[in-house]
């Protein structure tokens, strides 16, 4: 009487196999960990928020100032309301659509609009798409690029393909 040995497939097979299951594995992950344009989009506007309100604050400056201003004293929502109702007049421009993308005179300048790009330099510089500076009470920020879109989506919020 003997004892069959049990039939082992070849290492070789069995290699290209886990491999095959892993590239298959990977490929499923792969497809559900992406991210829809709506879902970088929002995950923007909230980083946004937070900038807005201060709870990631942007360093900025006062015009002709060398000194970085606290965090609570540069936050956007200490003057400017965001785009939702108004519940209270504020200090400064509201900051939203209707009123950064519609041409406005501003300052006494001339109509103008901003743009993703115009809104970010005038976040650093204080000069506006009409060249008109800023009210020297408003902080020139050292925001990053990364920042300025964040903030932009905030403010501007776009509808979602859902």
């Amino acid at each position: 009487m003997s004892i069959a040995s049990p039939v082992r497939p070849p290492r070789r097979r069995v290699a290209r196999a886990l491999v095959l299951a892993a590239f298959v594995a990977l490929a499923a992950l792969g497809g559900t960990a992406r991210a829809s344009p709506d879902d970088a989009r929002a995950a923007r506007a909230a980083r946004g928020a937070r900038l807005f309100d201060g709870s990631d604050p942007m360093h900025g400056r006062l015009a002709g100032h060398a000194q970085v201003l606290p965090s609570t004293a540069s936050r956007c929502a200490n003057c400017h309301q965001p785009p939702a109702p108004r519940a209270a007049p504020a200090l400064a421009p509201p900051l939203d659509a209707s009123s950064l993308l519609a041409p406005q005179k501003r300052r006494g300048g001339p109509p103008s609009a901003y743009t993703a790009d115009s809104f970010c330099a005038t976040l650093r510089s204080g000069i506006d798409p009409a060249h008109v500076t800023l009210k020297a009470a408003m902080p020139r920020y050292d925001a990053t690029d990364a920042q300025c879109a964040d903030l932009w989506a905030f403010l501007i919020p776009i509808p979602t393909s859902r």
